[in-house]
């Protein structure tokens, strides 16, 4: 058996193609969620797979409700009636419609009766297949700008609500919250064989839930290419994979909410499980590695006070007035760097119901959509070009975004290294009329790609120094952007 980091899912033999019918209750989330963005995911051409199970419901089910009602917390009547079953999603809304004006049914019993029944990883499997090279109107909705680029943001958002929809297809919607807990490293699409994945290459997606707790859930999506004008015309490249981690919750979100045992049958399943556990145990260990928790080594302290002293020196230094760019003056300073406050980019904007999961708070994939595009706008203002993403570090969703929330999107660049520029974004909400209870929800860090060497950021307070050693661990922890840093110093050596 290959090595861990090298193991692919097996992909079940007898997948079936989703009709439209099947969708609504095969993927809720990315249902519910495709009405309000370009319409539902079959609607828009992207092919859902699934693997059947005897459990399944028989012909059309509806959600029972629908956005409309939601808002309000009354039910919709349902076009049919789903056999009782703990994987059916139709009672994805429970928690939403137990409280609120309007009519509504009871709250669900959070705890369900009977043992929960056993789910094998395969039982889980879902596909989203993006035929980007055939249907130009798909194309047109994820272009960036009018490149043959991807926007990465609408991606992630699709990655997220994909991850859910395994996640339900697990544990089923029935008595419980299912929220995303935490989002591991994801690194970008290229293609070994090809390069850069761009919209003439069909994407991907697929996954299933590969370790499971008492009431947590590791999902792991594995993402494919496949260009079409290659021979053979069907063969599909490994790109990159997401494992994203699921808690559910009872519908009043206080307490934790069983999910069916996962049982492992192959051995390939079995190695996969084991790595989830080995996974939990690295979380906690990338957790600890923060600054607020690990004070930085000698060798951090050593690293700032170099570049903060060398900067400091270039001010004074009568070469800094003639020096070009990317040239370091005789104190060895970069002379062309820029303080860290002025790397600053903030915006806000409100949390619509439109934007929504189906518990009545903003989906994780829009957060991860919004955070991204604002890390991008901040990467752009600083290098003074769009520029290429390249991965993201881990993601903890601290705390739920209400409807109605003004959200502020604070972004900074934290770390440069040749043309590698590290974003932070933090996420908080506001509250118009007592900004002393503004909430931290998430901090996201996102690593771009310039076509040249940046400026270097200098920090100038403690906490800046602080989030400078954040960036350089992240780093090097990161071998995509660690790669795109020696490539250009490489090619910068190449040329003396």
């Amino acid at each position: 058996m290959p090595p861990l980091d090298e193991l692919r899912l097996e992909e079940p033999s007898d997948l079936r193609m989703a009709t439209e019918a099947e969708a609504v209750w095969v993927v809720p989330f990315s249902w519910e969620v495709g009405e309000h963005r370009h319409r539902p995911m079959v609607k828009r051409g992207v092919t859902v797979r699934f693997k059947p199970r005897g459990d399944d419901p028989v012909g059309p089910v509806s959600h029972g409700t629908d956005f409309i009602s939601k808002a309000t917390g009354g039910l919709a009547a349902p076009s049919a009636s789903p056999p009782a079953s703990t994987s059916s999603p139709t009672a994805a809304t429970a928690a939403a419609s137990s409280s609120g004006p309007g009519p509504h049914t009871p709250a669900p019993s959070p705890n369900e009766p009977g043992p929960l029944p056993e789910r094998s990883p395969a039982d889980s499997h879902i596909e989203l297949i993006f035929p980007f090279s055939s249907n130009a109107t798909l194309r047109h909705q994820y272009q960036r700008f009018m490149t043959d680029r991807m926007r990465f943001g609408l991606l992630l958002e699709d990655l997220d609500t994909l991850a859910a929809d395994i996640a339900a297809r697990h544990s089923g919607l029935s008595n419980r919250v299912l929220l995303t807990a935490a989002i591991d490293r994801i690194q970008w699409l290229r293609d070994s064989v090809v390069g850069e994945v761009t919209m003439a290459h069909d994407l991907r997606a697929g996954g299933q839930v590969v370790w499971a707790g008492r009431s947590s859930m590791e999902v792991r999506i594995e993402l494919y290419s496949c260009d079409r004008r290659s021979s053979p015309p069907d063969v599909w490249n490994f790109i990159g994979l997401a494992y994203f981690v699921f808690v559910s919750r009872t519908p009043d979100r206080t307490a934790a909410a069983d999910v069916p045992p996962l049982t492992p049958r192959t051995e390939r399943e079995k190695a996969l499980f084991e790595a989830g556990k080995a996974h939990m145990q690295s979380r906690t260990h990338r957790r600890e590695s923060h600054w607020a928790r690990k004070p930085p080594t000698a060798a951090e302290v050593s690293l700032v006070h170099d570049l903060v002293r060398n900067q400091h020196l270039y001010r004074k230094s009568p070469h800094a007035q003639h020096s070009m760019h990317g040239q370091r003056g005789p104190s060895g300073a970069q002379q062309d760097s820029v303080p860290m406050r002025d790397t600053e980019l903030q915006s806000s904007t409100l949390m619509h119901s439109q934007d929504r999961n189906a518990f009545n708070v903003i989906f994780g994939g829009h957060l991860l959509r919004l955070a991204y595009e604002h890390a991008a706008a901040t990467a752009a203002m600083f290098a003074g070009e769009y520029c290429e993403p390249v991965s993201m570090d881990d993601v903890a969703f601290l705390q739920p975004v209400p409807i109605a929330t003004l959200l502020r999107l604070t972004g900074q660049v934290v770390y440069t290294e040749g043309p590698v520029v590290r974003v932070h974004v933090r996420a908080t909400k506001l509250k118009p009329g007592a900004p002393e209870q503004n909430v931290v929800t998430n901090v996201f860090s996102f690593a771009f790609a310039s076509s040249g060497a940046v400026r270097r950021v200098v920090p100038e307070t403690m906490v800046e120094a602080m989030e400078y050693v954040l960036g350089h661990r992240q780093h090097a922890a990161d071998t995509a952007s660690r790669a795109v840093a020696e490539s250009h110093a490489r090619a910068v050596l190449s040329r003396l």
